[in-house]
């Protein structure tokens, strides 16, 4: 077996510390491409666990190489402590790691190997057909890579994708363990084809052609494999990364690792028959008790829930939730299982009855409207202009009316949407509409108010003639009104007019009832005129001809 010089180790031995990682996997002569799940968030990580709707299992099976007579070659590493390490980073994208056994390698020559022993040793007949087969060594020696010499590495991946890798034995708990699992589902270094000497086209710093080049993950940034430079700004701390303190797989990585999973021919006899799955209601009702069951998961498990839920009773099959308080949100419920492997999932928590936060109402620009909907603070709209209103699904099976003002027109949209005009408003009344839902929590009817906006046209003042060539004559149409509504300073007050590219053209006080503007100036074509009034903006369109 070969051994280095004094002067080279110490030099490897550096580069070792700094980078963290020498990955002797060979690299793929060509990009396997797969659906993205987002091309959109390039560079960016969600928070969300929820990175596939159901839980994939897969074996791994440890095979350690002791001495020909069969005393240990370097202390024993616990192979349970390996798969805890790797479901802390696999679970949070549903790929849970299922220990199913180890055995020892009684053979010297594959203690410490080189160039080519490695693959001598993953085709030697040790395999079990079931599983990733993970093999732990003393050393890893003389790696060359697309004929460059590595001398130590870390860590090997029989090919991308495989079942087989080898792990130096001080590296089973720390990231190169997670690193070489993701090249065996089909994970490329983060650098593939933008650093120098790696296979593949390079990938754009700007991320546009992600799906085809680099590592073909568009959620990874593009990497150069040299640290945030040459306007490169990769992901310092990705598992698949050559950079210190790496802690994560980005959901992309995710998906690619599930879907390589179920369509590469090489991994589908490593999923587990029996996968740990955590089931209970997508909804749950305030303040009712909920409980969720926990299947395959072993013991012991530790429960977590988030601050909206309160834990009635658990143990090591269920739990038991309420939700702590009335209020449409989200909650979370998560298993810790003695694998280390944390199953989560994500319950909408609703109220046993509607309330205005759960409606939108909208302007036929699909712009939500002021106001809450309550008969202190309705909202407002105008004559004549159509809007929807929408009870959201997670709370409502159904909305139909039930009355709505005379004179008012109105249709279905759909089972979630209603549709309705307004006429014949006045300025300061209240309008309501009922509608009659049926909801996932509770039935009933649910009251919305709305009053006349300010901004439509028209309002407290006239405007004539319209059209106008000369003048324009502003008035209230009701003096006695204007008296008892607005105080004298408010009464005096100004008016803005502006032309149809909102460029404008006439300013002035209104400082009596009965003012009047001079627009004979004025261009022919249409204009716009705001009246300001105490804490009131009113609209109208004016012709001048």
């Amino acid at each position: 077996m070969k051994r280095k010089l004094l002067l080279i180790l110490l030099l490897i031995w550096n580069f070792n510390s700094i980078f963290g990682q020498i990955c002797g996997t060979p690299p793929p002569t060509t990009p396997i491409i797969y659906p993205q799940e987002d091309n959109n968030t390039k560079g960016k990580e969600s928070n969300s666990y929820k990175s596939s709707s159901s839980y994939t299992c897969i074996n791994v099976f440890f095979h350690i190489v002791r001495n020909t007579n069969g005393t240990n070659a370097f202390p024993l590493p616990d192979t349970n402590d390996i798969t805890v390490e790797l479901n802390e980073f696999y679970s949070p994208h549903n790929i849970i790691i299922n220990n199913i056994g180890t055995n020892f390698i009684d053979n010297s020559d594959f203690i410490q190997v080189d160039e080519g022993e490695h693959t001598v040793l993953m085709n030697s007949g040790y395999d079990v057909p079931n599983a990733i087969n993970y093999y732990i060594v003393e050393e890893l020696w003389d790696v060359y890579i697309n004929g460059v010499y590595q001398g130590f590495v870390t860590g090997v991946a029989d090919s991308i994708p495989s079942n087989s890798l080898v792990i130096r034995s001080d590296r089973v708990l720390l990231p190169t363990s997670h690193h070489e699992l993701g090249h065996c589902l089909n994970l490329y270094h983060t650098f593939q084809g933008t650093a120098p000497n790696t296979s593949g086209c390079a990938e754009a710093i700007n991320g546009s052609n992600c799906s085809t080049c680099g590592d073909v993950v568009c959620d990874t940034p593009a990497d150069s494999n040299a640290g945030n430079s040459g306007g490169y700004t990769p992901d310092l701390t990705n598992i698949m990364s050559y950079y210190n303190n790496r802690d994560h797989f980005t959901n992309g990585q995710g998906n690619r690792m599930r879907y390589a999973i179920q369509n590469e021919s090489v991994l589908q006899n490593i999923t587990a028959n029996s996968c740990p799955s955590l089931n209970g209601p997508n909804t749950i009702c305030s303040p009712s008790n909920s409980t969720f069951t926990l299947q395959n998961g072993g013991t012991p498990v530790t429960w977590q829930v988030s601050s909206n839920l309160l834990v009635v009773s658990s143990n090591d099959t269920s739990i038991t939730v309420k939700p702590k308080y009335s209020s449409g949100s989200i909650g979370q419920i998560t298993a810790n299982l003695s694998s280390g492997a944390g199953l989560t999932t994500e319950v909408q928590i609703n109220n046993p009855s509607l309330t205005n936060s759960e409606v939108f109402v909208r302007d036929s620009n699909y712009n939500n409207l002021t106001g809450s909907g309550t008969s202190l603070d309705p909202y407002l709209i105008c004559d004549g202009e159509e809007y929807v209103i929408n009870m959201y699904s997670n709370y409502v099976n159904s909305i139909n009316y039930t009355t709505i003002p005379s004179g008012w027109t109105s249709y279905s949209y759909g089972i979630y949407e209603i549709a309705f005009t307004p006429n014949n408003m006045n300025y300061g009344n209240t309008y309501a509409i009922d509608i009659d839902y049926t909801g996932i929590c509770s039935n009933g009817v649910h009251t919305i108010y709305f009053k006349k906006d300010n901004y439509c046209f028209g309002g407290y003042f006239t405007v004539s003639p319209n059209p106008s060539s000369e003048t324009l004559n502003i008035e209230f149409k009701n003096p006695n009104q204007a008296n008892t509504t607005f105080s004298e300073t408010e009464l005096k007050s100004n008016y803005k007019l502006y032309d149809f590219h909102s460029n404008l053209v006439l300013q002035g006080n209104l400082d009596k009832q009965k003012n009047s503007i001079n627009v004979s100036s004025l261009r022919k074509g249409m204009y716009i005129l705001k009246i300001y009034i105490g804490e009131n903006v009113e609209t109208h369109q004016i012709i001048i001809n």
